[in-house]
């Protein structure tokens, strides 16, 4: 079989590890691309992260819906995103258009995302009064459906636009630095916008919804229509290789659930949302008990302020990680930065205090920072992938990897719940008490310090293992090469 040439072998000796890098020749991507890019992820981001800070707002604490109930539709939604990413990543994939593979998809999902924001937070009143739990299912999976529609082709484009380290690097920092703005700018004033006027908040929420809706739909559409895509790649046809557009989803299925560097770098996104999300949901609760005892209000500025600081130092740092990944190597920055989690977390008990209740600041610039740092290397090691699925196979596929790994990490939040709620569970936490017993605050403190290190270290095993980077690929394809 062709897929077993030496390229195993070759990704995997010892020789090949030794070897002099090669060089390899990627054409730079002028500083334009990688702007309008990073604008193209605002309706993913904002779609994703304005829904969990405004549905229970206005859902249930202004129209009066059950608080299950609410939970329960976006519920729905999401398993429905995930049931449907798959068949988007693979539609793109196979889309031959005068526009590009992904660019359709992009244009199509831009424009239902904005629309379907606008009317997630703008019901009519005869809805409010009777049908509101049904309108809210069914508009939630539309909304969810553009979101897939437009989020899976677009994390496939930028796999695919950029050819060098570098520039994958720096693509992903303009993509992260937009979450970023997102987290620190957008978010945080959803709720002064909404409760702007007293008595007129469901007149607010609808302006709201306008406002998002826009943003959604000019970037997206500005990201679909001016970044270039680049041309189709070179498909090697060969008798065991078939063209991209007869490649079925369970074609798609098969390579990424045998693909190991695919599995490890999923791994390590995966390993790194359950390890700090599973922790970070519990802050709050950490701070009732522990820095403002029982004082809720004390609690959410805390979460406010520290929040938004530790967003701002992770859009500072995407700037910088390019030029520290060339200078130290991405797996050396890589590992440096889980290590700062892990040293963050392991001083978190000395942080979190009564005496000082904002040097928990220390901790979130340092985690905020070294979780950026996660996510904008972890992309170019992800479209390593894509070409290393590529050089054995012939067809490129960044839409089928974009929605597995999107599988991966939705599974990874899906534990968050299960974990977080454990700890609570086990800690005894009582919500009706203002004051929480010792035995409660000394197991939050500590939980919350080493709960998540067995999956930093998981991450750590896993980014050491990981076979590829540039000069191996380039090994690999001209080792394809010379057995035609």
């Amino acid at each position: 079989m062709l897929d077993r040439l030496p390229l195993d072998r070759i990704l995997y000796s010892q020789t090949a590890q030794k070897t002099k890098p090669l060089k390899t020749s990627a054409s730079k991507l002028p500083l334009s691309t990688k702007i309008l890019y990073g604008v193209g992820y605002l309706p993913d981001s904002i779609m994703n992260n304005t829904f969990y800070a405004l549905v229970f707002l206005a859902y249930n604490l202004h129209w009066g819906l059950a608080a299950a109930l609410v939970g329960w539709a976006g519920f729905y939604s999401r398993i429905w995103e995930a049931f449907i990413d798959p068949f988007f990543g693979n539609m793109s994939d196979k889309c031959r258009s005068r526009w590009g593979r992904r660019r359709p998809f992009m244009f199509v999902g831009a424009v239902l995302g904005g629309v379907a924001c606008a009317a997630l937070w703008s019901p009519p009143a005869s809805v409010i009064s009777q049908h509101l739990y049904i309108y809210l299912i069914v508009v939630t999976i539309l909304y969810f459906t553009a979101y897939a529609v437009y989020s899976v082709p677009f994390m496939a484009f930028g796999l695919g636009l950029a050819s060098g380290d570098e520039d994958r690097t720096s693509l992903a920092g303009y993509r992260v630095a937009a979450n970023c703005f997102v987290l620190a700018v957008v978010v945080p004033v959803l709720p002064l916008l909404v409760y702007y006027r007293e008595g007129a908040e469901t007149s607010s929420l609808a302006y709201v919804g306008y406002l998002l809706g826009g943003l959604i739909l000019v970037s997206g559409v500005m990201a679909s229509l001016m970044v270039k895509e680049p041309a189709l790649p070179t498909e090697q046809i060969t008798p065991s290789h078939k063209p991209a557009e007869t490649h079925s989803l369970i074609d798609g299925f098969k390579y990424t659930v045998t693909n190991v560097p695919f599995l490890m770098v999923t791994g390590i996104v995966a390993f790194t949302i359950i390890g700090l999300s599973s922790a970070m949901t519990n802050s709050f609760f950490l701070n009732l008990a522990v820095v403002c005892p029982g004082d809720k209000k004390t609690a959410g500025e805390l979460a406010l302020v520290t929040g938004v600081i530790g967003a701002v130092a992770g859009f500072l740092i995407t700037f910088a990680l390019p030029n520290l990944s060339a200078r130290f190597g991405r797996r050396r920055l890589l590992l440096t930065s889980l290590v700062g989690m892990i040293v963050a977390f392991l001083v978190s008990p000395w942080l979190f205090t009564a005496k000082m209740p904002y040097l928990q600041v220390v901790f979130h610039v340092i985690v905020q920072m070294s979780v950026t740092s996660v996510w904008v290397l972890t992309f170019p090691m992800l479209a390593d992938v894509c070409d290393y699925d590529e050089i054995r196979t012939g067809v490129r596929r960044e839409g089928v990897y974009t929605a597995m790994y999107n599988w991966g990490c939705k599974v990874a939040i899906a534990m968050i719940g299960v974990v977080s709620g454990a700890i609570l569970d086990f800690s005894g936490f009582n919500e009706k008490l203002a004051l929480q017993s010792e035995r409660t605050s000394e197991i939050l403190r500590w939980s919350f310090a080493l709960v998540p290190l067995p999956f930093f270290i998981g991450c750590i095993v896993l980014t050491v293992l990981f076979p590829l980077n540039a000069q191996r690929l380039q090994r690999m394809r001209e080792e394809r090469a010379r057995a035609y």
